[in-house]
């Protein structure tokens, strides 16, 4: 009686082990299957009927964690994914077809949703959008097959726009323009292939113009003209006034920029 347990116990995990990732005669990928890091903790495990993935799978980290939930549709090539940090707040979620992400797409940071996008076969094609920690719209781009294309905006809290510019191909073109927070414009900018090109013109809260830049393809024609705002914005802030914003830092990160203009208004 001994001698069978024994036995028993000896072909339990083989059998156990022979259910998992296995193919049938044609080579096709049937049944439960599963793969381990290095370490021996499971990187996925899921099920495959007639070579595609089916049902619901899991992906992990290295420590343990789940790192992805995905629900594949019946009959079809597409697939639900839920991502997670290793702290088990999940990061982003939307669909995928045919191992392309497909659709709308969520991103969250502190389970807040900070983001979303929409792909189409793959690369960023349509609307994006950030959001302010509150919910409120922070930023909007136009997208076409995975590059920048059409209106990008910025937006104060309350819903007013910030900044706005036209893109194509990737770059700056034309117009484009901030605002104060009581709706009047406080920069009227152009570009050219990301450059700076013709008449840049500042105005204060009152509507009144207070310089102009110049530029020809980056180059600035009037440097006495920024000179002299320089001088006169040591000054300001010496007697404890706001400067006038920097356009160069005010383009390299509008949106950040933005926020940290909103600080000291």
């Amino acid at each position: 009686m001994q001698k069978i347990i024994y036995l028993l116990l000896f072909f339990i995990p083989v059998t156990l082990f022979s259910q998992v990732n296995q193919t049938d005669s044609s080579g096709l990928r049937q049944g439960k299957w599963q793969k381990t890091y290095s370490n021996g903790r499971l990187m996925y495990e899921g099920e495959f009927k007639d070579g595609k993935p089916v049902g619901e799978w899991t992906r992990f980290h290295e420590g343990g964690q789940v790192k992805a939930k995905i629900s594949y549709a019946v009959n079809s090539d597409s697939a639900f994914t839920q991502l997670f940090d290793v702290w088990g707040k999940k990061i982003a979620e939307g669909a995928y077809v045919n191992e392309k992400r497909e659709g709308k797409w969520l991103f969250f940071s502190n389970n807040l949703k900070v983001a979303e996008e929409d792909f189409s076969n793959g690369l960023k094609h349509g609307l994006s959008r950030k959001f302010y920690p509150t919910g409120e719209v922070l930023e909007e781009s136009e997208w076409k097959n995975g590059m920048q294309e059409g209106n990008y905006r910025v937006f104060f809290k309350n819903g007013k726009p910030y900044m706005q510019c036209k893109i194509s191909d990737g770059k700056r073109n034309g117009l484009c323009l901030s605002y104060f927070q009581n709706g009047r414009v406080e920069m009227e900018a152009y570009y050219q292939n990301n450059l700076r090109h013709g008449e840049w013109k500042f105005y204060n809260e009152q509507g009144e113009h207070i310089y102009t830049l110049i530029y020809e393809e980056g180059q600035l024609l009037n440097p006495e003209v920024r000179d002299s705002i320089d001088n006169n914005q040591i000054l300001e802030l010496e007697s404890g006034r706001h400067s006038i914003p920097d356009p160069e830092k005010f383009m390299q990160d509008p949106s950040e920029y933005m926020m940290q203009m909103q600080n000291i208004r």
